[in-house]
């Protein structure tokens, strides 16, 4: 009987062998963390412009935060952004298409107007189908009327930022 039950074990154990940790991941090429991950350091990067209700018109404080951004794209000419415009809920499902991709354009054009090349950035619209809060309360979805700003690699897909120190990032204000 212990013949038959170490045997029993054995066979089991053979059969049903070790299975490599590797077989479960799968392979993502490039797009797989840390590899071809392109890094810029030490400066400011604005991540969102919002926009008042309706509106597709920059005022004076958000162009000195674009202002940053084109500095930082100048300065590293192998990098690309995307700017995707978004809406809230007010308004129907067309008109806020159109002002998301509006407010997109209005972005990259002012970019350019500061000295970034044109086939440097993409401009997307999402209307109001991505918003950070569900709310109708006017003054809360001033989150959801605005532009995300995606700094991008030569590969355009998207870069890791690394602030050195607080004092960097005070600094590059």
């Amino acid at each position: 009987m212990k013949l038959l039950t170490t045997s029993f074990l054995f066979l089991s154990v053979g059969i049903s062998g070790c299975v490599s940790n590797q077989a479960i991941y799968a392979d993502y090429g490039d797009l797989a963390c840390g590899q071809t991950t392109t890094v810029v350091e030490g400066h400011y990067w604005p991540t969102v412009v919002n926009f008042d209700f309706d509106t597709k018109s920059l005022d004076k404080a958000q162009q000195r935060e674009l202002d940053k951004a084109a500095q930082l794209l100048i300065m590293n000419p192998t990098l690309n952004i995307a700017v995707i415009g978004s809406a809230d809920y007010s308004g129907k499902t067309g008109y806020n298409d159109k002002l998301a991709k509006a407010r997109a354009v209005v972005v990259a054009r002012y970019l350019e107007q500061q000295g970034v090349s044109s086939h440097r950035i993409i401009t997307l619209g999402t209307g109001s189908r991505e918003p950070f809060i569900i709310s109708n309360n006017k003054t809360e979805n001033r989150v959801n009327r605005r532009t995300q700003l995606i700094l991008l690699g030569a590969d355009f897909n998207p870069v890791s930022m690394q602030y050195n120190s607080v004092a960097s990032h005070s600094s590059a204000k």
